[in-house]
């Protein structure tokens, strides 16, 4: 809960001098009451994983079968605390996979089955190389406690490229036609006509190294 104080307290012009004596009071009992809010909104925040302390996020952590992975930062350690159910319930569809990832901060990814026709178990997870790289230990944690029984999991990359200029393009068209006239003004050979149709697209990129 946000309390605006200053408009709680907030004083006559003529009381309200800055350094004064009462302004002095009016700050030490702000302090006060600030300290008091936030000894009555503890024991609720500590039902959230976002904001509980972190002894008892491992609590619920344990609660709810999920176990830190080395180097994970604290920040997913909690987002995949709080959503352990929905996690857990939307596992086998595809939907769920991507509330999964999107809440887990990696949201460009692509999820194709059956693509195979030999492997048709193998499930493709395609992702940036960047979040691959960054995040190999968490998805593979997450492959092997939300992923189904029965499907092997694959991972592609796709490597993003930033373009330094808008791309331009320009195109050319032309038609000649070449005819040979004899003295009576008659085409003397038959009408031939060149026709050249040319379109092009510049652009300069450059590649992204994560």
């Amino acid at each position: 809960m946000n309390i605006d104080w200053d408009a709680i307290t907030k004083m006559p012009y003529w009381l309200a001098r800055p350094a004064s004596e009462l302004d002095k009071l009016r700050k030490g009992a702000v302090r006060f009451w600030q300290r008091i809010s936030e000894m009555l909104a503890w024991p609720a925040k500590q039902l959230d994983p976002m904001t509980a302390e972190l002894d008892l996020v491992h609590l619920l952590a344990w609660e709810r079968d999920i176990t830190q992975i080395p180097n994970e930062t604290e920040h997913t350690y909690r987002i995949r605390v709080k959503y352990a159910l929905q996690f857990a319930k939307g596992a086998g569809s595809k939907s769920g996979w991507y509330f999964m990832f999107e809440k887990l901060g990696t949201p460009w990814i692509t999820i194709d089955e059956r693509f195979s026709e030999v492997d048709w178990d193998v499930v493709s997870l395609q992702l940036l190389d960047s979040d691959l790289a960054q995040r190999n230990n968490l998805i593979d944690s997450l492959c092997r406690q939300y992923g189904r029984t029965t499907r092997r999991y694959q991972y592609n990359t796709i490597a993003s490229i930033q373009l330094m200029s808008p791309p331009s393009d320009f195109a050319h068209d032309s038609l000649t036609g070449f005819a040979a006239l004899s003295d009576d003004m008659s085409p003397k050979l038959g009408l031939a006509v060149m026709d050249n149709e040319s379109h092009f697209i510049i652009a300069t990129n450059k590649q992204l190294i994560s």
